[in-house]
Formats: C-alpha cells, structure tokens, sequence
C-alpha cells in the first residue's frame, strides 16, 4: 500500500524563522497564503493524503508521515499533535541559517551594486551610491516569501522612505540591490537526501504578478531559452547545493532566476536571485513528479549533466 502523508502547508514558514517562538500568523498573513495554500495542496498531495492544520482532531493522522512545507516547530508541533510520524528534517538553527538571505549573498552577489547589510550605517551608505544601472533600490528583508518583504526605495532615499529598515535590520539585515525591468523569472528545484545525494529538476518558467507574487509554474521546452541561461542556473543550484550540504540540510530546495534588460538593450542573465531551502510553489512541476509521490524514485543525473528539459 503507498505510503500517506499528512502535510502542513505553512507556506509563511519564512516569517516564523524570522520571528521565533510564539509566532503566529496575522488575518492578513492566512488571507494572502489561502489561494496559493489550495494551489500547493493540489500540487504536492496525493488524494489520500491529509492537509493538517490548527483544526485538525488530536491523532487524526496515525499511520501516515507527517510532513511540512517547511519543517518549523510550529509545523512539526502540529503534525506530533495529530499523530503523525515525523520524516527526518534538518534541525531549527540549520533552517535559519540556510533561508536566510545572508546565506545566498555569502556564496557571492550575482548583480552588480548588490549588498547584504546587517547594520543601519552600512545600508544607508549603500543607498547613497549611484549603482548606474536600475530606476531605484529593492530591499529584501531577511527572510520572506510568496513575493512578500520586498520594499522599492528611491535612489538616496530619505528617512521617511526607509523607516522600516531598523526592523528589518533586527530580524538579520537586508539585502540592498538596483530594481532592474525583468523580463522572465524562473526556477530550479531539487532535493538532497541525508546522503548528499541531489536529484536535480528540470528548468521551470515563473509567471508572477506585478508584486513577484507566484502564480503558476511551467517546465522550459527545449529551444525556449538559450543554453547559457540553463547552464547558468544548474551551475547555481549545484553550488547552493554543496553550501546546503556544508551547513547540514537536506530535503527540498530551490534557485530563483531571471533575466533582465540593460539600459541599452542587452540581455542580461541573473542565474540566482533567492535560494528557498524548503519546498517552493511549482516544485512537483520542476521535479516532474506525481501528485504525493514525494522524493524516491526520482532519476539522479550525472554530477556533470544538465538536467532533463
């Protein structure tokens, strides 16, 4: 008999690393997660599986593995109270280091003027540099997620402009880089087992709203993009994958790309934008998987090979 799986779609799993013990999300938080929660849900659960949430009786999920969109205690804690046995997931303080966005800027900064800042004297100096390319700033706090805890500021902002930086800044720093007119946003998932082990997905297209909100995901045909952009991005993920490995985690993980258009018209290609240690909307369509078949019996490619198109 398959195996079933009791899920907890706690796609604000990024608000609770940030924010700790006692986290709980807002009316507005559970409003703007419910359409993407139902689109997730149809995504990664098989039809006998479970969908557990703060409603769900005690014990209601024996016999079935519990597993979480993002392995929280808040997650975790919900799934022990329905029954659940609980997969293996990396410990707390792995998950905060590795979804922070000091993680990704610490394997490099693929744009030109981008900085992460943990102080307010540093991201003020930044903000008052001309990076000549973009029409303005995007600050990123720390941790965030479904296109939330992006702000676009003026070039030499005023204090106005900037006065939730000091918040940001207490919940880990801010990444700081020029907002520049994207023309296509994509994605690479895959997995790690307790191994090391990478199963590799295939190139996804993102279709996003005006926020960067996720809408929808679909697999990159071959002839659509050029093959320098998908070498680009698995050369990405098989560096965020020996970062992740280094640090302890392992399951779901994913790379966030896109390409964009210099002042003058040339193509440009920013093969990591975000690292998402955790599942990400559209993952069963880069992983090519069924519905609740979760990771086994994925093909692993060569360590040298593109993934399959």
């Amino acid at each position: 008999m398959a195996t079933r799986y009791a899920w907890v779609l706690n796609l604000d799993g990024d608000l609770e690393l940030a924010r700790g013990p006692g986290y709980c999300p807002t009316a507005g938080v559970r409003r703007a997660l419910a359409g993407l929660e139902t689109v997730c849900a149809a995504q990664l659960l098989a039809d006998r599986d479970m969908r557990v949430d703060d409603d769900t009786p005690a014990g209601a999920a024996r016999g079935m593995i519990g597993r979480a969109f993002c392995p929280t205690p808040r997650a975790l804690a919900r799934l022990a109270r329905a029954g659940a046995e609980l997969e293996p997931s990396p410990p707390l303080d792995v998950l905060r280091k590795v979804n922070a966005r000091s993680f990704a800027a610490a394997l490099g900064q693929t744009m030109h003027h981008a900085r992460f800042v943990s102080t307010l004297a540093d991201a003020r100096a930044h903000l008052a540099l001309d990076p000549e390319i973009g029409d303005a700033w995007r600050i990123k706090r720390s941790y965030g997620m479904a296109g939330r805890g992006h702000r676009i500021v003026s070039r030499s902002p005023r204090e106005a402009d900037i006065a939730f930086l000091p918040r940001w800044i207490a919940e880990g720093g801010a990444q700081i880089e020029p907002n520049v007119p994207i023309d296509c946003e994509y994605a690479q998932h895959a997995a790690i087992e307790r191994d090391g082990a990478l199963h590799a997905g295939a190139l996804t297209r993102q279709e996003v709203d005006r926020s960067g909100a996720w809408i929808a995901s679909a697999r990159v045909r071959d002839g659509e993009v050029s093959e320098a952009l998908r070498e680009a991005v698995f050369e990405q993920l098989q560096q965020a994958a020996h970062a992740l490995r280094g640090a302890g985690f392992f399951g779901p993980f994913g790379v966030d790309a896109f390409t964009w258009r210099a002042k003058s018209g040339e193509p440009q290609i920013r093969a990591r934008s975000e690292i998402n240690a955790r599942y990400s909307m559209g993952f069963a369509v880069g992983m090519g998987i069924a519905r609740g078949a979760g990771l086994g019996g994925l093909a692993r490619p060569a360590k040298s090979a593109i993934p399959p198109r």
